[in-house]
Order: C-alpha cells, then sequence, then structure tokens
C-alpha cells in the first residue's frame, strides 16, 4: 500500500470519528450534576453517566485502532521529514486520551464502591469528556493540516 492511499484513509477516518464523538457530546447535555434523592432518579442519573462512558470507549476503540495505523506508518514518515517535535505532541495527545479515559473508569469503579458521590462522578466525568473532547478536536485538526503534506 503506498503512502498516499494510507494517509487518504486514515484522514477519510477523522470524519466518521468526528462525527461519532459530536454524538457522544450530545449525551454530556444530559448529565445532571445533583445528588439523585429516589431509587428512579439515581437510575436514570447513572444510565446517563454509563451512556457517556460506554460510547466514549467504544468510540476509543476504534480511534485505538486509528491511532496504531497512525504510530506505526505516518508518524515515522514524518519523523524522517524533520516534524519529531509535532510527531511527539500528537503521540502525547494519544496517552493523554486514554489516560482520561481510564481515569473515567475508575471514577465509575469509585461510585460503584460508593467511594465518591453521584454528585462527584457528574462533574469529574464531565471535566474529562470536556478534556477529551479538546484534544481530539485540536488532534485530528493538527492531523488534516498535517498529513496531506505527506503525500
Amino acid at each position: 500500500m503506498s503512502l498516499k492511499v494510507l494517509v487518504d484513509e486514515i484522514l477519510a477516518e477523522h470524519t466518521p470519528l468526528i462525527n461519532e464523538w459530536k454524538n457522544i457530546e450530545k449525551i454530556t447535555k444530559d448529565v445532571k450534576t445533583e445528588e439523585p434523592k429516589t431509587r428512579e432518579e439515581k437510575y436514570d442519573f447513572l444510565k446517563v453517566l454509563t451512556d457517556l462512558f460506554g460510547m466514549s470507549h467504544k468510540f476509543m476503540s476504534r480511534f485505538k485502532v486509528h491511532e496504531i495505523r497512525e504510530e506505526r506508518f505516518i508518524f515515522p514518515e514524518m519523523s524522517e521529514r524533520g516534524k519529531e517535535s509535532l510527531v511527539h505532541r500528537l503521540l502525547d495527545d494519544h496517552r493523554k486520551i486514554d489516560e482520561l479515559l481510564e481515569k473515567m473508569r475508575r471514577l465509575l469503579e469509585d461510585y460503584r464502591f460508593e467511594k465518591i458521590s453521584a454528585k462527584e462522578l457528574a462533574e469529574q466525568s464531565l471535566k474529562i469528556h470536556k478534556e477529551v473532547s479538546s484534544i481530539v478536536m485540536e488532534h485530528v485538526k493538527i492531523e488534516d493540516e498535517e498529513f496531506p503534506k505527506l503525500k
């Protein structure tokens, strides 16, 4: 497979990935930060957060495959062309995203075992999601600008 074909494939993946992330962002609007009182409120509260985490995790599984292809094939080419610092930045983004999603998973575990309140879970989950959003959007923007230069 030529570098041009690979770059085109990876760039083509960006649109569906970003659209999927935007759908996940819609879920954040339903997250409540008040402590649930009734059983029904607890169910509704946790359902939205687990949907947010589940869809984010599913997205990240697809994003991980995308990351691997970039790291194995595109980033070495960029480094050879003198873009080492940019490659390090993009690799750092990959690691930060992975770490933040793991942090979100641990928050759900802490809530499950009553180590944190519902309010803390919601606030921290929204904060993490906002941070991941910022990284993902800027990351894809950089790639959309830089990858075509490799063709």
